[in-house]
């Protein structure tokens, strides 16, 4: 018997279950078919597919349409069934309001319809569509109905019972997401929008004895799994692969490829070269991905600064043909890792364009490809703080009273919260200093984890694009985003399921920051040859690396990555790709191990089997197609070995291991290899697979991370004054603008006789830009710069008549600094620029210009408290210009005996662990991760004017004094140093807030 009227949580914010967990269910209760018929939607179809699978379940391809003019749920008999199902979903989406009978017309062709609406199942009978009348619930009123206008028609009846939750007591999680989707609370939740309190799938006895009158309905079911026999869209392992134009694509793809490499390398080829691309294209047309790697040839041609990054940096002819920029050869990346003959997925090719550049990128393929091309979705769920909030908003409570819980509790809650998450909290209670969870929060955070995961909208992938020989409204149902972006409604891993090949035009920031680093640097007369560009080579790039000086560089400015850049003392470009792999969370014990045998420590290869694999690593698996060639070593085709590297990196590894686990020991047994020794590879691979990167990947990025720490090294003012114009990296604009002061530049005040609306930088100096005064708009900031290239202003006055800023604007500026330039003198105080506006406004010349200038003087004014010009200045900038703000604490520091940043790394190696040292520090940066025993405890980044201080709050610090630590101003900090590899850390014990530093000091005497 068939179970029909599933409804998983794919049905947004109506169904409570999952695919799998509806699955399970399903077989539980003794079904053998299942139909999952999301409203309006296909989203779960590849997890409801593999769920069947895994339950031994014979799978019915559906789905609800619902619109204005009623609903029925169409079922897919066969192919072309499928294709009509996408497009009517496709149609539904982009008009609801349409009229669904009209529609079929020339849509029904392969479908089963199961119709509960009279009036909608004599037009789909009447157009000759396949047709059920669908009895749901239970016989009724309504019910009878229908089923006397089927046997008029000459129809058959079907019983069929919608559930949108396994059991009654998910009814109040219903409740919840359809208040959450109604924007309602719960008290106010009109019951026309729920479903019945029992919509849960009864057992085939249960259905057998609602529909005990009219049996032939139940007769029917068994004749739904027989009709519908398309079990998945997909056809065999066939990819459904870009179409390329340009003729054939195998013999334009081996010119194309040898042209690219006579550019990359010269007359004559080098051996090594000519071997590895005649294997590579071979490989290439076997598995018919010429097409693939034209077609995205194409897309990365007209623009000049791409990265072409993944796996697929390690291809010969990918680098050959432009789309990346590493050469595989010198740096001997692994192209089996990218594409093996074995390998049943589509290859993957990501490419990363300046971030201000990808939407002309994603144009440009909707205008070549129109409907063959749509983004990937995104299923976004309800992270454990946003269901927090949003259950606590359902309930009625004040916007203010949530903010504070929730910024308080996410650090408390696990990654897949549920009741587990939910006693967290409550056993922390106690250490929730601030925090009222009196009735009804406990209510709140039990329903709020029994809905966290479950997915509240469909939105956009960075980049994924899927490009398709025929519309893709074929494929897969499309939707549109407002701004009419067309996207599929499956996610990347579904996108693959099927067999779409997904390219990933990405935005990246780095990329604008150099290219904006190197137009300054040439605007300002120094020329920049890229085509001889070799930063790796650069001695003091490299010196840079070595010592972490690295903020503001891409993927290398983060706490962790610079602290293992000390420590390991190395900047070139082979241990920069090493350390852009090995520095993920699971690894902390390889990273000390690999700093050990780095620094000279003794070694042998994990088994005589692998000795030579890994001897570019130190014997330590750092990269994903490492897993690969060690299983191959020890008896895996090339195959089995990349199945095996994906399964790892994949959430729910643990679910699939088992027999790769039990073919891996297999194997090695028959080599010879001791248990022990074996188990010790199985967990180096079990700590890396999942947690780095592809070598590939890492060479691609280390690349990009060199040419950005050479233009900090070698021009830091235009560097700094890209990275902070635009606004990408690890830290904030105050983070940046300390770094820049701290590099020795001078910081110069916004002013509109000079300022771009971006950041300037030249020589020892950077320029703040326009775009940093908070308040002032985009069209004002484009307004001044226009003007002032006209010339310069010369007055308040002049300044407000071709300006004429917004009166808040106009504050902002005064503010900033912005139009300090324009006063007479050098008056210690910003109030004559006010006066001066109001005098202009009540001149009237705000309404309309007049002929002759306004002659004004303001009169004597009281001198301005610098401690509020401070004030107004970093509340409209952020930072202030002319000094850190935490020089304004100098009492505090006094008070409390700190020590400055470079005076803790000054300190003797005697002071280590023993001296302890008090530091008065602006947060900047910070990061919380979990113990092995589930503990949180955080790293954060603390800074004042002499430099960075690396800080760690073990669990019972951290849970001590975690509510101080989002403080935006300095705490005061307490602890020991800690040094490893040359590096020092702060392990801090104690915390105040810089108010609370007296009593703290006094308390710490």
């Amino acid at each position: 018997m068939i179970a029909l009227g599933l409804h998983s949580h794919f049905s947004l914010l109506r169904g409570t279950a999952s695919p799998r967990a509806l699955c399970r269910r399903v077989r539980q209760l003794g079904y053998t078919a299942a139909a999952l018929t999301d409203t309006n939607s296909l989203a779960g179809l590849w997890p409801f597919l593999a769920a069947c699978a895994e339950e031994g379940l014979t799978p019915v391809i559906g789905a609800e349409l619902r619109a204005a003019s009623g609903r029925l749920f169409a079922l897919v008999r066969d192919p072309g069934g499928y294709r009509h199902l996408c497009r009517l979903l496709s149609d539904l989406q982009a008009d609801p309001a349409l009229d669904l009978a009209q529609t079929l017309a020339d849509r029904r062709a392969g479908l089963l319809l199961l119709v509960p609406e009279p009036a909608l199942l004599g037009r789909c009978h009447q157009m000759g569509a396949e047709t059920m009348a669908a009895l749901v619930d239970r016989p009724s009123e309504a019910t009878s109905r229908l089923r006397r206008e089927a046997h008029r028609l000459g129809l058959p009846t079907v019983a069929l019972v919608e559930s949108f939750f396994l059991g009654t007591d998910d009814y109040p999680a219903h409740r919840l997401l359809r208040a959450i989707a109604t924007n309602t609370s719960l008290a106010r939740l009109d019951a026309a929008t729920l479903a019945p309190a029992n919509a849960c799938l009864p057992s085939p006895a249960e259905l057998a004895a609602r529909f005990g009158l009219w049996p032939e309905s139940l007769a029917q079911l068994g004749r739904i799994a027989e009709i519908c026999t398309l079990r998945t869209p997909r056809n065999g392992h066939d990819l459904i692969l870009p179409p390329w134009e340009g003729g054939d694509a195998e013999p334009e793809l081996r010119r194309a490829a040898l042209a690219g490499a006579t550019g990359r390398y010269g007359i004559p080829l080098p051996a090594a070269v000519t071997t590895r691309l005649d294997h590579e294209l071979a490989v290439i047309n076997t598995m018919r991905f010429a097409s693939y790697f034209l077609v995205v040839r194409d897309l990365v041609g007209p623009f000049s600064r791409t990265c072409g990054r993944g796996s697929g940096a390690a291809s010969l002819v990918a680098y050959c043909l432009g789309i990346t920029n590493v050469c595989p050869v010198r740096h001997n990346l692994y192209f089996a890792r990218f594409l093996n003959p074995g390998r049943l997925d589509p290859p993957d090719i990501d490419i990363d364009f300046a971030w201000d550049e990808r939407d002309q990128v994603l144009a440009s393929v909707f205008d070549r490809f129109g409907c063959r091309a749509a983004m990937v979705a995104c299923h976004v769920g309800l992270q454990p703080r946003m269901a927090i909030r949003e259950t606590a908003r359902v309930f009625g409570l004040p916007g203010d009273e949530i903010g504070r819980v929730t910024k308080r509790l996410p650090w408390l809650w696990r990654a897949n919260p549920g009741e587990d998450g939910y006693l967290d909290i409550l056993r922390t209670l106690p250490q929730l200093r601030g925090v009222d969870l009196s009735d009804p929060w406990p209510e709140i955070l039990r329903l709020a984890a029994r809905i966290s995961g479950a997915p509240h909208h469909l939105s956009v992938h960075p980049g994924g694009v899927i490009i398709t020989p025929h519309p893709v409204s074929d494929y897969a149902p499309v939707q549109r985003t407002p701004k009419g972006v067309p996207v599929l409604q499956w996610d990347k891993d579904a996108v693959e399921e099927a067999g779409l090949v997904k390219i990933d035009l990405l935005g990246n920031r780095s990329l604008g920051v150099i290219r904006d680093a190197i137009a300054q640097v040439r605007a300002n007369g120094t020329v920049v040859d890229e085509h001889c560009w070799q930063p790796e080579e650069d001695a003091a790039t490299r010196a840079t690396l070595a010592r972490g000086a690295t903020m503001g560089c891409f993927y290398i400015e983060s706490p962790a990555t610079r602290l293992l850049q000390r420590r390991s003392g190395r900047g070139d470009f082979h241990h920069l790709v090493i350390h852009s792999s090995i520095i993920r969370p699971a690894a902390n014990e390889w990273i000390r191990e690999y700093l050990r045998r780095l620094h000279g420590g003794t070694w042998e290869p994990l088994h005589p089997l692998v000795a030579g694999v890994l001897d570019e690593t130190y014997g330590i698996m750092v990269y994903q197609e490492d897993v690969s060639r060690v299983a191959v070593r020890f008896g895996f085709s090339d195959a089995d070995a990349d199945r095996l590297r994906k399964i790892m990196s994949k959430k729910d590894k643990h679910l699939q291991l088992g027999d790769y686990r039990l073919q891996f020991f297999a194997a090695a047994a028959e080599l010879g290899a001791r248990t022990e020794a074996t188990e010790g590879i199985w967990a180096m691979m079990m700590s890396f697979a999942g947690y780095s990167f592809c070598k590939p990947h890492s060479a691609s990025y280390a690349q990009v991370s060199f040419q950005a720490a050479w233009l900090k090294t070698r021009f830091p003012a235009e560097f700094m004054a890209a990275v902070i114009s635009n606004r990408g990296g690890f830290y904030s604009t105050f983070a940046y603008v300390s770094e820049v002061r701290r590099l020795g530049l001078r910081i110069l005040a916004p002013d509109v006789n000079a300022s771009d609306g971006a950041w300037q930088g030249r020589g020892q100096e950077v320029r703040v830009g326009l775009m940093a005064v908070a308040g002032l708009g985009v069209a004002t900031r484009a307004r001044i710069v226009v003007e002032r290239e006209q010339r310069i202003f010369t007055s308040v006055f002049d300044f407000l008549g071709r300006v004429r800023p917004e009166e808040d604007e106009y504050s902002a500026l005064i503010q900033a600094g912005a139009l300090d330039s324009l006063l007479a003198g050098s008056e210690a105080s910003r109030a004559p620029l006010v006066w001066l506006a109001a005098s202009w406004r009540k001149s009237g010349r705000e309404r309309a210009p007049v002929l002759f200038p306004l002659d004004a003087r303001p009169p004597p004014l009281p001198a301005e408290d610098r401690r509020e010009r401070l004030r107004n200045e970093f509340r409209i900038l952020g930072f202030l210009c002319g000094e850190h703000p935490i020089t304004l604490f100098a009492g505090v520091r006094q008070h409390a005996r700190t020590l400055l940043a470079r005076e803790v790394y000054r300190l003797g190696r005697e002071a280590m662990g023993r001296q302890r040292v008090r530091f008065l520090g602006w947060p900047i940066a910070s990061k919380v991760v979990r113990t092995k025993s589930g503990a949180a405890m955080e790293f954060h980044t603390f800074e004042d004017e002499t430099g960075l201080v690396e800080c760690t709050l073990f669990p019972e610090t951290y849970s001590r004094y975690c509510h101080l630590l989002d403080n935006r101003g300095p705490l005061l900090l307490e602890g020991y140093l800690e040094e490893e590899f040359g590096a020092r850390t702060l392990t801090v014990e104690r915390v105040a807030g810089a108010r609370q530093s007296f009593t703290f000091s006094r308390l710490a005497a």
